[in-house]
């Protein structure tokens, strides 16, 4: 399992926003996973302007644990564990409301 030695995180009281300690330490766009002393999370870095949706792949139960998130510009923590999520990746939806969940559809 790969690490990203890198930015802090921590959620914000407005959602699951991603803190980043600076624009060197940035991700690359996408799913990624990073490391916070034992912990172990996942998150996805949007580097478009709008809003999307992503699919978030979940460990275990086939599709049925999915989900469809919508994210904002920039990384986004996934919630829970980091080692339950298999990958994220877009899917459209531009333009809706940051944070909305919805569980998965055939897209």
């Amino acid at each position: 399992m790969a690490t990203s030695v890198g930015p802090s995180f921590a959620e914000s009281v407005l959602g699951p926003e991603v803190r980043q300690a600076g624009a060197s330490s940035a991700p690359q766009c996408g799913f990624f996973r990073y490391s916070v002393r034992e912990s172990q999370f996942a998150a996805y870095n949007h580097c478009g302007e709008t809003t999307v949706l992503v699919h978030v792949d979940v460990r275990g139960g086939g599709s049925g644990n999915d989900f469809h998130l919508c994210v904002s510009p920039g990384p986004t923590q996934l919630p829970g564990a980091g080692p339950n999520y298999l990958n994220a990746y877009y899917i459209g939806g531009a333009g809706c409301r940051s944070g909305d969940r919805t569980g998965h559809s055939p897209h």
